[in-house]
């Protein structure tokens, strides 16, 4: 791969990274790489805008079932009754 120099970038991004290298002490190409890493693992995290067929309906589903538990049910969830030596 042929080297990457920050003036083949937006120059608002070149800016950036090069504040951030002197910063951080590192060389321009440090940042660069620091960068893209941290980019990289963001974007590998990020969920995508749409589900599958099947994941879609199993949530629709789930959601309208949640729907249907009364709201006195409901807020009782995870609430622990009062033992009788209280």
């Amino acid at each position: 791969m042929a080297p990457f120099t920050l003036d083949a970038m937006d120059p608002l991004l070149s800016d950036r990274l090069r504040k951030l290298a002197g910063r951080r002490g590192w060389s321009e190409s440090e940042a660069l790489r620091h960068a893209v890493e941290r980019g990289l693992l963001v974007l590998e995290g990020e969920v995508p805008k749409s589900l599958e067929h099947e994941e879609d309906d199993a949530l629709r589903a789930a959601i309208a079932a949640l729907e249907q538990i009364p709201d006195a049910t409901f807020a009782s969830v995870g609430k622990v009754e009062p033992s009788a030596d209280s």
